[in-house]
């Protein structure tokens, strides 16, 4: 794809606040937002301006070259949920962008709205590689209720939506085209509403202004308009995007749904809870005082069929991100379930969790500090020991990436703990590693020189505001930087960690495993780091295995460099890491106590 060096520039400048660094969704525009003057003209309705079985196609350039297509449908009036509702269909393609570590995009989705083009209905399916999620909303009475699906857990999530709201999904152009051609006017001719987005389940505030003979919004997008008042043009001129109508017709296409991993049928699974932070219901209901938790865990154990006694047991601790017990994050397939099952069939009790806000678990997700992530984890080992099945003499952790900094804590802490392993885990403090992963994403790109040193100064000094104490106006702070200070909290308790110290301290066995291709943690900087560490401390019983071949997620890499764009890729866990894994856990476990 042809890109100037701008725009590369601010494909590069996107920090990844998280160490798995794991978009949500790719999107072509980001969201800014203003406000006008209120409206003034009464909204048009559907019948107004769409007619039944019309179809309009938008083409995505980028740079001058096609990118990709959305197609828009209104398929016309029909009778469902008890109503008469107006129904759209809508599909998007958008090209890999290799040098953004993005893969393919597709997208297909379903809406039905009242009259006014005011959503009642929802199915948003995307597919992103091999990667597959899907959301279907449903709004009544100022309340979204949606179930998320982005791998075999189910989430059931909700959301207050302003009256009057029309929807918003990334890319999909035509949903953004329904207020613009039915929403009222202010009078200077410009835009006033509240879109609702389906990606993130949150309520945004969305203008537009005419300038000339067309409109700029606050979405960041300059939009031409045919004379019935809808989108003949969209451009965002920082992304040198543009997306135009067109006579093409594209060939449908169909969503590849990959099966998401099942419940091995040699396995018993036992539903797990565990809740942290009670608050007790002052006002008593008839039936006496409710309970309610900051956060209730859920997950399952598992072991296999028909295995008795006090096993070995494991619990593991995943890395940065929301993810559910089998490692899906925002749909990609990380390949916990490989491991944990894996393990079980060696005989181990496998204690597997929902992250909070992942899968069935709930909890508060924004700006959650780290202390809360150690504090999660703590209560899940604390549900361990406290099991009549278990060994206590013989629990395990393994941490994964951020998990692999949380381990080490949780073991100096309960000595008893028999080994730890640590896979791909940082041995710096994690700005140090956010830095560097930038440097590594403004390399590939071909950022180079002064403007490389002045974006990696920039990076550096918003990570140290963000972990600092000092009130920050965000206002003052970059568009591209401001996600840093929605996980301020986060990024302070991080600060506040130093890995190879917690590591150090460490009595018990230890085992360090790294890909040699992880283009997220540094085999030298860090597992390196790591075992020069417990050299230094005498750590009695300590190892560190490198797979030369293999990347962040213990999968094989298929060419020379690791990339992200591969972590959208159906890739099995390598399997030499897992006997490695299994047969040094089972050999300390056994020799344990």
């Amino acid at each position: 794809m042809a890109r100037d060096a701008r725009a590369k520039a601010a494909a590069a400048k996107k920090l990844r606040t998280n160490i798995e660094m794991l978009p949500l969704r790719p999107v072509l525009f980001a969201a800014l937002f203003s406000s006008l003057a209120d409206p003034q003209s009464p909204p048009r309705k559907v019948s107004d301006v769409y007619r039944p079985g019309e179809e309009r196609v938008w083409v995505f350039e980028q740079g001058g070259k096609r990118i990709g297509h959305h197609v828009f449908r209104y398929e016309g009036a029909v009778e469902a949920l008890g109503t008469r509702a107006h129904r759209f269909t809508g599909r998007v393609r958008v090209d890999a962008m290799p040098t953004a570590g993005v893969p393919e995009q597709r997208y297909t989705g379903e809406l039905l709205t009242d009259d006014a083009g005011h959503p009642l209905h929802s199915v948003l399916e995307a597919q992103l590689g091999d990667t597959y999620s899907r959301v279907e909303v449903s709004i009544a009475a100022g309340k979204a209720s949606a179930v998320v699906e982005q791998g075999r857990v189910p989430k059931e999530m909700s959301a207050d939506v302003p009256e009057g709201a029309f929807l918003q999904a990334n890319n999909f152009i035509g949903y953004l085209e329904i207020p613009i051609a039915l929403a009222p006017r202010a009078s200077d001719g410009g835009i006033r509403a509240k879109l609702f987005s389906e990606n993130v389940l949150q309520t945004l505030d969305y203008s537009a202004k005419p300038v000339g003979d067309k409109l700029e919004d606050s979405l960041g997008e300059t939009i031409a308009r045919s004379e019935d008042g809808r989108i003949r043009e969209l451009e965002v001129e920082k992304q040198k995007l543009r997306i135009v109508l067109s006579d093409e017709r594209p060939a449908p296409f169909v969503l590849d749904r990959p099966k998401a991993a099942a419940e091995s049928a040699e396995f018993d699974v036992e539903p797990v809870v565990v809740r942290r932070g009670a608050v007790v219901v002052v006002d008593e209901p008839p039936t006496g005082p409710e309970v309610h938790y900051e956060a209730v865990l859920k997950g399952v154990v598992t072991r296999k069929k028909g295995a008795k006694g006090r096993l070995p047991a494991i619990l593991f601790l995943s890395g940065s991100g929301q993810q559910d017990r089998d490692g899906y994050s925002a749909g990609i397939d990380l390949g916990t379930h490989e491991i944990l099952d894996h393990l079980t069939r060696a005989g181990f009790l496998v204690l597997r969790m929902d992250d909070r806000g992942a899968g069935e678990s709930t909890g508060p997700m924004e700006n959650v500090p780290y202390e809360e992530i150690v504090a999660d984890a703590r209560a899940c080992l604390d549900h361990l020991f406290g099991r009549d099945d278990v060994d206590h003499e013989k629990v395990a952790l393994i941490g994964h990436s951020e998990g692999g900094v949380t381990a080490p804590i949780l073991a100096y802490e309960k000595p008893i703990v028999a080994a730890v392993v640590l896979m791909a885990a940082p041995a710096r403090p994690i700005a140090e590693v956010i830095l560097e992963q930038n440097a590594r994403e403004l390399d590939r790109a071909g950022i180079a020189g002064e403007e490389r040193e002045k974006v990696l100064a920039d990076v550096k000094r918003y990570l140290a505001l963000a972990a600092g104490a000092e009130k920050v106006d965000l206002e003052s702070v970059p568009a591209d930087y401001r996600g840093l200070f929605q996980a301020r909290e986060w990024i302070r308790g991080h600060a506040r960690v130093d890995p190879k110290a917690n590591v150090a301290r460490l009595t018990c066995p230890v085992l360090v495993l790294q890909g040699g291709k992880d283009f997220q943690v540094s085999p030298e900087k860090d597992a390196r780091a790591l075992e020069k560490a417990l050299d230094e401390a005498k750590n009695p019983d300590h190892e560190l295995v490198v797979f030369p071949d293999l990347d962040h997620l213990f999968k094989k890499v298929q060419g020379g460099e690791s990339s992200l764009a591969e972590y959208f890729q159906r890739r099995p866990i390598d399997p030499v890491f897992l006997e490695t894994l299994t047969s040094w856990l089972s050999k300390r476990l056994e020799e344990s106590r």
